[in-house]
C-alpha cells in the first residue's frame, strides 16, 4: 500500500533542519570527543604496547596534582623516570596508555601510582617500564587498560553518538523533503495531518506491528543499557556502599528486561516478515463491508490456534499530544478466518468485516486524538500477536466537514464531568420486580456491626506508594546516621536531609495506614477518611441515598486496555452541592453495585436505633491522629542517634 505524504512547509523544514543540526553537532560532537576518541586512543595504545618489552627504570620524580572546581576534585599523577634501552639512556614522563587523558577522579588510579612511584623513589628501587623495541624513546609505566575509565566513556560513545546519528538521519530526511514522521510499511504510509482521505495503491506487502516496535525497543534499550550498565559497573568496581550497588542493580535488571522484550519482538518480526495483506476494496470506506486476505508463511503459523484462525478489526485512539503516547481501544469486531493452504507451505486467510457508518479515517484526527485502524491476528488465548494498519476511509461528506456529520461517539472529553444518575430503590428497582443486585467489586469489604452497616474500600494504590516512598526514607536515614553528630539540636533540625526524611515519613505514615470507610446508620451515612496522621468524617442524611449518581474519576491504561474508574456521589437534595462517597471503582457497574448495597442497607438500618435521632443529620469534622507521635519520635531519634553513636 502506498499513500501520498503531506508536503513539508518551509517553516517546518527550516525548523527541523535547525533543530536536528543542533542535536547532531552537540550530541554527536560530544559523543566523539568524550566517548569515541578516548576509547579509540586507549584501545589502539593497548594493542600497540602488547609487544613492548619490560625494562627496569629509575624514578626521578613523582607528583600528584589536584584541581578543585567547586563540585569535585580531580587528580593527575605526573612522573619522570630514566631507563636504559638499545644501549642508550632515555627519560620519559608517560604513565598510562593515553598520554592526553589529563586529570580525573574515576577510582584511585592516580593516587595509587603516585604512592607506588614515591615509595620506589624514596627507597631507590627500580620500577618496570614497557619500552617499544622499534623506538626506545617510547615507554609507558602502566600498559593495562583502565577499565573503570573506559566504562565511564561508554555512555558518551554509545548514547551521545547514537543521538547524534539519529539527528543526522532526521536532518537528511528534512533536507530531502521526506517526512520523518511518515512510515514505509512495505511500501505503505499514512498522513497524520487531518482527516483527509488517504488513497492506498501499490503493493500489498505490509510491515507488522512487531517490525515497527522492535526498532523503538532497540533504540530505547541502547539508551537505557548504554547508561545504566556502565554506571552500575562503576558503582560495583568503585567500592560503593551496598545499598548504592543494590539501587543501581535495579536499573540493570530493567535493562535486561528491555533487551529481552526487544529480542522477542525481533523474533516475532522475523516470523511475520514477508506477510502480505490485501484489502478489497483497497480503501475500505465507512458504512461498507470489505474483505481482507492475509498470505502467511509457514514460520508465521507456528503459534496458530488449531481450533480456528481469529482476526479482529479494532479502532484505537492514540493521544500523542504530550511527551508520550497513550492509546485506548474504543471498538473491535472479531471474525473467524477461512484458511487455505498454499504451495509454499503457508496459508491464506480470508475474512470479511463491516465498518460502522461513522468510522473515521485511519491516521486522521478525531477529538484531539489520532485514529488507528488495525487488523489483529489473535492467539488461541485471545491475545494480540501482531497487527497491521487498515487504510479505512470515512465517507466523502464527513471528510469535507458536512454539517450533518454525527458527533464522535468516542470523544473522551464528553465523558469527564458527565453525571449518570442512579434511581432510588423504590423507583428503579426493588427486591420483587428488579434483577438481582450487581456483585460488589473485589476491593470492597462489607462488615455488619451492632450500630452500623460498614463498607471498607481497599487502598492498594496508597499502600504501593508508601512502600516505594520507604526506599528513600531508609536511604536518607542511613546517610544521616553516617554523616556523624551535629553541633546542636538547631543545627540538626536545620538540615535539608533531616527535613527530607520528615516529609517522606509523613507521607509514608499517611499512605500506608490510609482507610476509606462508609457507614450506614439510622441517622445518616458517614464517610470516613482516616490514617495514623489525621481523620476526616462527613455525615449526610439517609435521604441523600435517593439522589446518587456516578461519574468518571480517572482512567488507567495497562498495555492496550484502558480501565475507567468511576466514583459514587450523593446530594442531600435533588439540586445542590454533592459529596463523593467512594474512591475510584473499576467500571460504572462497580459504582452502581455500591449504590445498590447502600440503598439496601438504608432499608435495613433506618429507624432501628432511636438514640440516633439525637445526633445531627449532617456535618463534617477533622482531627489529627496518634501517628503524629510516631512521626515526632522517629525524627527526634534521627536527630539524636548520630550523637549517641
Amino acid at each position: 500500500m502506498m499513500t501520498s505524504q503531506a508536503p513539508w512547509s518551509i517553516a517546518a523544514r527550516l525548523g527541523t533542519l535547525l533543530f536536528s543540526a543542533v542535536f547532531a553537532l552537540a550530541f554527536g560532537g560530544g559523543g566523539l570527543y568524550f566517548g569515541v576518541l578516548p576509547l579509540a586512543r586507549t584501545m589502539s595504545a593497548a594493542w600497540e604496547v602488547r609487544s613492548w618489552q619490560a625494562v627496569p627504570a629509575e624514578v626521578l620524580s613523582s607528583q600528584l596534582t589536584s584541581n578543585n572546581d567547586g563540585d569535585s576534585t580531580t587528580y593527575a599523577v605526573q612522573a619522570r623516570y630514566r631507563y636504559t634501552a638499545g644501549g642508550r639512556i632515555h627519560e620519559s614522563t608517560r604513565v598510562g596508555l593515553d598520554p592526553a587523558a589529563g586529570s580525573d577522579n574515576i577510582g584511585d588510579w592516580h593516587q595509587q601510582w603516585h604512592a607506588r612511584l614515591s615509595a620506589a623513589r624514596d627507597r631507590g628501587q627500580p620500577v618496570p617500564v614497557w619500552v617499544d623495541p622499534a623506538d626506545p624513546t617510547r615507554a609507558v609505566l602502566d600498559p593495562h587498560i583502565r577499565w573503570a575509565k573506559a566504562i565511564f566513556h561508554l555512555p558518551f560513545a554509545l548514547v551521545f553518538t547514537g543521538v547524534g546519528l539519529g539527528a543526522l538521519w532526521v536532518f537528511w530526511r528534512a533536507l530531502s523533503g521526506r517526512s520523518a514522521g511518515a512510515f514505509d510499511s512495505g511500501g505503505r504510509g499514512r498522513t497524520t495531518t487531518g482527516d483527509a482521505a488517504v488513497q492506498p495503491t501499490g503493493s500489498a506487502v505490509a510491515r507488522s506491528s512487531a517490525s515497527r516496535s522492535q526498532r523503538v525497543l532497540w533504540v530505547f534499550a541502547l539508551f537505557w543499557c548504554g547508561i545504566s550498565f556502565p554506571m552500575a559497573a562503576l558503582f560495583w568496581m568503585g567500592g560503593s556502599p551496598w545499598w548504592a550497588q543494590i539501587f543501581v542493580s535495579v536499573f540493570v535488571v530493567i535493562g535486561i528486561g528491555v533487551l529481552t522484550l526487544a529480542w522477542r519482538q525481533s523474533v516475532l518480526a522475523w516470523r511475520f516478515a514477508g506477510t502480505s495483506v490485501r484489502f478489497v476494496p483497497a480503501g475500505p470506506q465507512a458504512g461498507e463491508s470489505f474483505e481482507v486476505e492475509l498470505a502467511l508463511s509457514s514460520r508465521a503459523l507456528q503459534n496458530a490456534p488449531p481450533a480456528g484462525r481469529r482476526l479482529r478489526l479494532a479502532q484505537y485512539r492514540v493521544d500523542d499530544s504530550g511527551s508520550g503516547t497513550q492509546e485506548r481501544q474504543v471498538e473491535a469486531f472479531e471474525r473467524g478466518a477461512t484458511a487455505m493452504p498454499d504451495m509454499a507451505g503457508g496459508e491464506r486467510w480470508h475474512a470479511r468485516f463491516e465498518l460502522p457508518a461513522d468510522a473515521p479515517t485511519h491516521g486522521g484526527r478525531r477529538s484531539g486524538e489520532r485514529v488507528d485502524w488495525r487488523l489483529e491476528i489473535l492467539t488461541a488465548e485471545g491475545a494480540v500477536e501482531v497487527s497491521y494498519d487498515v487504510p479505512v476511509q470515512e465517507t466523502p461528506a464527513r471528510s469535507a466537514g458536512h454539517p450533518m456529520a454525527a458527533p464522535d461517539r468516542f470523544d473522551r472529553r464528553t465523558v469527564w464531568g458527565h453525571e449518570e444518575a442512579i434511581p432510588p430503590r423504590h423507583e428503579g428497582w426493588s427486591a420483587g420486580d428488579a434483577p438481582s443486585p450487581l456483585p460488589l467489586p473485589d476491593q470492597v469489604q462489607v462488615v455488619e456491626q451492632s450500630d452500623a452497616w460498614e463498607m471498607r474500600f481497599r487502598q492498594s494504590g496508597w499502600r504501593w506508594a508508601a512502600a516505594l516512598a520507604m526506599v528513600p526514607v531508609v536511604v536518607l536515614s542511613g546517610l544521616w546516621w553516617r554523616s556523624g553528630p551535629r553541633a546542636s539540636w538547631s543545627d540538626a533540625l536545620g538540615s535539608g536531609l533531616w527535613w527530607g526524611v520528615a516529609f517522606l515519613l509523613l507521607f509514608v505514615l499517611h499512605a500506608g495506614t490510609r482507610q476509606w470507610r462508609l457507614r450506614v446508620r439510622d441517622d445518616g451515612v458517614e464517610r470516613e477518611l482516616a490514617s495514623w496522621m489525621w481523620r476526616r468524617t462527613r455525615v449526610v442524611p439517609l435521604a441523600s441515598l435517593d439522589h446518587l449518581f456516578h461519574k468518571l474519576l480517572y482512567t488507567q491504561s495497562s498495555g492496550r486496555a484502558t480501565t475507567a474508574f468511576h466514583a459514587l456521589h450523593a446530594r442531600e437534595a435533588a439540586a445542590g452541592s454533592s459529596v463523593r462517597l467512594t474512591p475510584g471503582l473499576p467500571g460504572a457497574a462497580s459504582a452502581v453495585a455500591v449504590a445498590q448495597a447502600l440503598q439496601a442497607a438504608r432499608e435495613h438500618r433506618a429507624g432501628r436505633f432511636t438514640p440516633g435521632a439525637l445526633r445531627p443529620p449532617s456535618g463534617a469534622s477533622w482531627r489529627p491522629a496518634a501517628g503524629w507521635l510516631v512521626w515526632t519520635l522517629w525524627l527526634l531519634l534521627l536527630a539524636a542517634v548520630p550523637g549517641w553513636l
